[in-house]
């Protein structure tokens, strides 16, 4: 949805009725609300916020992950478990692609970046405020 208001009326709403037979999946609808929206609020192009709001990267990495790892039955130290990871992220690199709109790229640095400067007006402006009794 291009619209993040209204994406998060429909989330709230779903949110709601849901609440009574599945509180949990609810809470989790609300707790996740900001993080689900973040990329809409950007302003990215379609093609873009699709390729970011997926969470395919993020699942192929893990099960690279588990099964690099699954035959470890004994975690000797941290660093251990850092070398294993280390090791099963090299492996998942091998398999990696180009997101399909890197081209769009700069387009995400320039609105990170222009979110960072009004959070930072914003914090300057608070900063300066006079304090209430």
């Amino acid at each position: 949805m291009n619209d993040a208001e209204k994406a998060e009326t429909l989330l709230r709403n779903l949110a709601r009725r849901l609440e009574k037979d599945w509180e949990g999946v609810s809470a989790s609808i609300l707790e996740g609300l900001d993080e689900m929206l973040t990329v809409t609020r950007l302003g990215l192009p379609p093609e873009l916020r699709r390729s970011l709001a997926c969470t395919n990267i993020i699942e192929n990495v893990m099960g690279t992950l588990r099964r690099v790892c699954r035959n470890v039955k004994y975690w000797r130290s941290p660093s251990m478990a850092l070398r294993w990871a280390g090791t099963a992220m090299q492996e998942a690199a091998k398999g990696f692609r180009r997101l399909k709109a890197h081209k769009q790229l700069p387009l995400l640095k320039a609105a990170l970046a222009e979110r960072k400067a009004r959070a930072a007006s914003a914090n300057q402006h608070l900063a300066h405020a006079p304090k209430a009794a």
